[in-house]
């Protein structure tokens, strides 16, 4: 499969991250990566939001053509392939949180505890490098010593 053409919207910031994931199947693919441990395709394909096969393999070309994820063959099982998130992914990840804690403020049937928003806001460099951490465990766990 061809991967998919990505328009270059450079120099201004919000339309160059719109650009890349301001396609609501690209943000939660990122938000599966970075916050919920997800690596497969058949962990993207069974999330509850219930995407297609055909998008979610079209966004996953987009984001690894992006430089946001990065594709390898799993090494537990060499038929399956893993997406890994990038730095540059990983960068996002303090906007994607404080996204989170605005949502929690307005969205009246939020799944995300009251804590999550007040850790947040009490500490931010910590909530993030527990995140980050997470991030390397899951990686690890799947790549072992091969990364």
């Amino acid at each position: 499969m061809k991967p998919a053409q990505i328009t270059q919207w450079y120099g201004c910031p919000t339309r160059y991250a719109a650009g890349i994931f301001g396609d609501k199947w690209c943000f939660l693919i990122l938000r599966d990566v970075l916050l919920l441990g997800r690596r497969t395709y058949s962990d993207f394909l069974n999330a509850p939001e219930g995407i297609s096969t055909n998008i979610l393999a079209n966004r996953l070309a987009k984001l690894e053509e992006a430089k946001m994820l990065d594709r390898q063959t799993d090494p537990r099982k060499a038929s399956r392939v893993c997406y890994f998130p990038t730095r540059k992914a990983r960068d996002v990840l303090p906007a994607l949180l404080s996204m989170m804690v605005w949502s929690t403020l307005y969205d009246e049937g939020t799944e995300a505890p009251a804590s999550f928003a007040e850790a947040y806001r009490s500490d931010p460099n910590k909530t993030l490098a527990w995140y980050e951490a997470e991030i390397d465990r899951v990686d690890a766990e799947i790549l072992g010593s091969a990364r």
